[in-house]
């Protein structure tokens, strides 16, 4: 088995006395001071994520018609100050990723996740698309929470809401996968612990992929390998708002198709009324209609459980029976996010 991969903040992260785990391959904190203080950190004021694991591929702009015919966003024609999410689509209408692009006016940055780098750049090079593999000689630090962008305009000048930026050593975007406000910077690898220690005078908190994950469950946010994956469409997934791509691009009639038809599988959101959690995998059903937890656990901010939960089609009822260790728990299906 090949050793896991680190950061550049590893050993900073040991300093911290963090709770290292594996995650795609890479040896990451998973909590310093514990998930639900890390949680509230973000919620109430700010807290600072090391997210370099995810993938940094530079790719060139004179591609970009190239690009766009890969993902079922219109990547082409937003302005070039923008950031995009987006999915790349396999020819079956399936989800190879879900990526952010940072655009600028002769620059593309695509950010993927840890567990698809690999298989990102195999279906790069497929199609005869160039990059540059960033992602050992940078780092990627995300800043959010209710206090965030007031507390990094003291350190950089701060762009519209998906816009990118480029300031001396930093490039970012004003994204972030938490549900808050905040800014995703990448940058050199040796500038990290300078752009840490400023973060940490102004108060911010390191905060782990325990949060992260409780955050963006919290927020409606879908997570890669979970509520999308090589067996699941953006349509399936409730992404239909991504595409906005009007060319042809790869897979595109399946998505056309499931868009026109409905017949497909449908992606829920769900809370218990108990305080049992559904975990992912536990089996449900509503209105006849089988389903399957994708990511559920307890919101520490509504203080009741939530999650995801993929139905094999539509269910017409709201309510719905999940098997948990063989005891039958009821909760409801919701068709806002979780958070307002």
């Amino acid at each position: 088995m090949s050793e896991s991969k680190t950061t550049s903040l590893y050993e900073f992260h040991l300093s911290k006395n963090a709770k290292i785990i594996d995650f795609a391959g890479w040896s990451m904190p998973f909590s310093y001071d514990g998930t639900l203080k890390e949680h509230h950190y973000v919620r109430e004021s700010a807290g600072y994520f090391d997210v370099s694991h995810m993938g940094r591929l530079r790719l060139n702009y004179s591609q970009i018609e190239e690009i766009n015919y890969l993902i079922c966003s219109d990547l082409k024609n937003i302005s070039n100050t923008k950031a995009l999410y987006s999915i790349f689509i396999s020819e079956d209408g399936t989800a190879i990723d879900d990526v952010i692009f940072w655009k600028f006016e002769d620059d593309l940055i695509l950010i993927c996740n840890a567990s698809n780098t690999n298989k990102i750049k195999t279906h790069l090079d497929i199609h005869s698309i160039n990059y540059e593999d960033l992602t050992m000689n940078t780092d990627l630090v995300a800043v959010q929470g209710k206090n965030a962008i007031d507390i990094v305009t003291n350190i950089m000048s701060v762009p519209d809401k998906f816009s990118t930026s480029k300031e001396g050593k930093y490039v970012y975007a004003r994204t972030g996968y938490t549900g808050e406000d905040g800014l995703e910077v990448m940058l050199d690898s040796n500038d990290t612990l300078g752009f840490i220690s400023e973060l940490e005078a102004k108060g911010v908190k390191p905060c782990g992929l325990g949060s992260r994950d409780t955050l963006r469950l919290e927020a409606s946010l879908p997570l890669y390998g979970f509520e999308l994956t090589d067996d699941i469409s953006p349509i399936e997934a409730g992404l239909k708002w991504t595409v906005t791509n009007k060319d042809d691009y790869l897979g595109k009639e399946v998505i056309d198709h499931q868009i026109e038809s409905k017949e497909h599988k449908h992606l829920k959101r769900f809370k218990l009324n108990a305080k049992q959690i559904a975990r992912t995998g536990t089996i449900c059903i509503s209105d006849g209609v089988e389903g399957i937890v994708t990511s559920g656990n307890i919101s520490p901010i509504l203080g009741y459980p939530i999650g995801f939960v993929l139905f094999k089609s539509n269910p017409a009822d709201d309510l719905v029976e999940f098997d948990i260790r063989g005891n039958l728990i009821e909760g409801n299906l919701l068709y806002k996010r979780f958070l307002s």
